[in-house]
């Protein structure tokens, strides 16, 4: 059973209000490009809401993984109610292989969950296994760049993270929250350096790999107020790591 078995329902429900999400999802859009007939792996895919949002942009054949049973099945109940030709399937992105060659690979929030260092490579083997060469890699990921002050407080955006050790190092522990109101809900993950992740990457065979902070989304009517993403340009709390094979 992994962690997210048994927060999947409380998960599903405030990670789909988190503002934060709303810049990931624009940015995720404009960095993996036109997906009109395109194959698409979302690794991590936890209840569907990136795979649903692919085949939404266009692409033809997407295909969902997660580690958590309990995530797939929430994923699973969303299409049986609502098809949209979406597949699924339970298994750890570490130990994946190929299967198949997709025209992109997107992962939310899967890298820092890599136990070490040899985890975080199986990821990135994963990830260049099932890429069509020249295509684009995108992942939403803690920011590396910003090594965590006893707490990043983000609240605003909706989630924090604090460090669980003494000190940080490579592969410190970390504690995510993600708020709903007074709701929340907590997730534990790791830190590695920017240093440590291009590494992985460059060893699997991406020629290109570099991290950039999420783009601001468009907000026509003013909704957010002016400054509302200040505070996160100013200090990344999430940032996109941008792979081409």
């Amino acid at each position: 059973m992994t962690q997210y078995d048994t927060i999947a329902l409380e998960y599903q429900r405030i990670s789909a209000t988190v503002p934060l999400r709303a810049a990931e999802w624009y940015s995720l859009h404009q960095r993996l490009g036109d997906l009109e007939g395109c194959s698409v792996l979302d690794l991590a895919c936890g209840d569907g809401m990136g795979t649903r949002l692919f085949k939404q942009w266009g692409a033809d054949r997407v295909v969902g993984v997660d580690i958590s049973s309990q995530m797939i099945a929430l994923a699973q109940q969303r299409e049986d109610a609502e098809p949209l030709g979406i597949e699924y399937r339970v298994a750890d992105a570490a130990t994946l292989g190929g299967i198949g060659t997709f025209d992109r690979v997107a992962a939310a929030y899967l890298l820092h969950y890599a136990e070490s260092r040899e985890q975080l490579l199986r990821m990135a083997r994963t990830v260049y296994d099932n890429l069509q060469p020249g295509q684009t890699f995108v992942a939403s990921i803690a920011n590396p760049l910003q090594p965590p002050r006893p707490v990043v407080d983000h609240r605003k955006y909706g989630w924090s993270y604090r460090l669980l050790d003494e000190t940080l190092r490579e592969g410190a522990n970390l504690r995510g929250t993600l708020y709903l109101g007074a709701t929340v809900v907590e997730f534990d993950f790791f830190w590695w350096s920017w240093d440590t992740y291009e590494e992985a990457f460059r060893a699997a065979g991406f020629s290109e790999c570099r991290i950039e902070p999420f783009l601001v989304p468009p907000d026509p009517d003013g909704k957010r107020g002016s400054g509302f993403w200040d505070e996160y340009l100013a200090a990344p709390s999430a940032m996109h790591v941008i792979c081409r094979k």
